[in-house]
């Protein structure tokens, strides 16, 4: 019998084995300090009344083995949707068989059935792999522009400003 890898939409039954990937990846990562996420926030965000993330999980011969969550965007510029990658995960045990990339193929088709303009996610600037993986799939680095984040005390005291 040949294996075989198919990508299905996750349920709210699904929290769980996300969350735990979630948790494998930041371990991966050696950030799993960084997690704070609970199953709450992922039932409310992903599966709540108005979602604002979709979960893809991927499935090596019906073991599941990998996830993908994408955002929603749109760009202003270019006046179209574009499709925002937030993570890609491929549990070790099923590492090496390019899932990673069927992963972002499946991501690549959905931003075309949405009618997307572009296709963007981030990798750790310290991930050589990683960026040498998403340069082979044909990914620009992008120039010209320096992501940002802000979160905690520095979030708060920018909306204390917020007009009211």
């Amino acid at each position: 019998m040949a294996e075989s890898f198919s990508v299905q939409p996750a349920s709210p039954a699904d929290v769980e084995l996300i969350l735990q990937m979630i948790r494998e990846m930041a371990t991966a990562e050696q950030r799993q300090d960084s997690v704070t996420i609970t199953r709450a926030s992922l039932e409310r965000h992903v599966f709540g009344e108005r979602p604002i993330a979709e979960v893809f999980l991927g499935y090596w011969d019906g073991d599941p083995v990998a996830y993908l969550m994408t955002q929603a965007r749109y760009s202003s510029y270019g006046g179209a949707p574009m499709l925002y990658v937030e993570d890609t995960f491929v549990r070790a045990r099923a590492q090496g068989r390019g899932l990673g990339k069927k992963l972002m193929a499946f991501a690549a088709a959905l931003a075309v059935k949405r009618g997307c303009g572009s296709m963007q996610w981030t990798v750790g600037d310290w991930n050589a792999p990683a960026q040498a993986f998403c340069d082979r799939l044909g990914g620009i680095r992008e120039k010209g522009r320096i992501h940002y984040s802000m979160d905690g005390k520095a979030m708060a005291t920018l909306a204390a400003e917020a007009v009211r």
